[in-house]
């Protein structure tokens, strides 16, 4: 009588393999593979956090630094010609304005403000009165100011 027959035969091969993996790695079972444990996404992901966290003040910041050239614009405009009284006021409410809304805090100008002031500061300009030199840099000033306001930058922090 034969006996000792070969090695047992694993019928379902639910387990074959299982004693390589296990000397392969120490004694412990091979770590599954997740979506999360590729190397390249573990050295992007922390990048990619960053630049999100970063985005939003960047933005904000080419905002401020558009209005406050357009509010600077303005009053070299204004020293080289002299204008009336009441143009004279109203443009100084609308840097005014500029200054408000290039603030941040709970002192801001509303974007209803803000674009009242341009309005203003646009039709202003539009007279003959102004340098050519400076109604072109102001209405370019305006142009930049508008396209940063209509293409605002996803709020990082807001999860839809």
């Amino acid at each position: 009588m034969d006996t000792a027959a070969g090695p047992a035969r694993n019928l379902h091969g639910r387990f074959s393999g299982y004693g390589e993996r296990m000397k392969k790695w120490g004694g412990r079972p091979r770590p599954r593979r997740t979506p999360w444990s590729g190397c390249r996404l573990k050295r992007l992901l922390p990048l990619a956090v960053a630049f999100l966290l970063l985005s939003n003040p960047i933005h904000a910041q080419n905002r401020r630094e558009a209005i406050l050239h357009l509010r600077d614009d303005v009053s070299t405009a204004m020293a080289h010609v002299s204008v009336e009284e009441k143009q004279t006021q109203k443009l100084d409410h609308c840097r005014q304005t500029l200054l408000m809304a290039a603030q941040s805090g709970s002192a801001r100008a509303t974007r209803k403000d803000l674009d009242q002031a341009l309005r203003d500061i646009d039709k202003m300009f539009r007279s003959s009165s102004f340098l050519p030199d400076d109604r072109d840099a102001v209405h370019r000033d305006i142009s930049q100011v508008r396209a940063i306001e209509r293409n605002p930058r996803p709020n990082a922090r807001r999860v839809p």
